[in-house]
C-alpha cells in the first residue's frame, strides 16, 4: 500500500515492491529519499528477497536469481537508474549485467522454508 501526501510517500512492508516503489517515487514523482518512509513489522528489509549466509559458506536467497530472464522491464528500467555505488560509470543494471555474466546461476532448489532448507516441489511439477 502506498500513499503519498504533501511530497511524502508512507509504504507499508519492506519487500521489494516498497523498495521499488520508493526508488520510482524519487525519479519520477521527485519525492526526496528522505520523505519516502517504509514500515516494515521484519527486522530485514527485502521480504521474499531478502538473503543470509557469509562469504565462507556462501549466500541463500529466497526469490532466487530469477532476473536473468528478459520479463522484467520495470526492474531493469528502474536498475538502470540507480548509479552504481563502487562505479561512477555504471548503473545497478550494468553491475547485475555484469554480474550475471561472471556468475552463472547454480541453484538446486525452487522452494525453500523459513531455515531456508530445500522444500520438495516435485508435486507442482518443477
Amino acid at each position: 500500500m502506498t500513499m503519498a501526501a504533501a511530497g511524502r510517500a508512507y509504504l507499508i512492508g519492506g519487500g521489494i515492491g516498497s523498495l521499488a516503489a520508493a526508488a520510482f517515487m524519487i525519479r519520477d514523482a521527485a519525492i526526496p529519499g528522505e520523505n519516502n518512509f517504509i514500515f516494515e513489522r521484519e527486522a530485514r528489509l527485502g521480504g521474499s528477497l531478502d538473503a543470509a549466509g557469509d562469504s565462507d559458506k556462501g549466500y541463500s536467497m529466497r526469490g532466487g536469481r530469477m532476473f536473468t530472464f528478459d520479463n522484467y522491464e520495470c526492474t531493469w528500467d528502474l536498475f538502470k537508474a540507480i548509479p552504481s555505488l563502487s562505479n561512477a560509470n555504471q548503473s545497478v543494471y550494468d553491475e547485475t549485467v555484469d554480474f550475471n555474466a561472471k556468475y552463472h546461476s547454480h541453484s538446486r532448489a525452487r522452494l525453500v522454508d523459513r531455515e531456508r532448507g530445500i522444500v520438495s516441489a516435485r508435486s507442482m511439477g518443477f
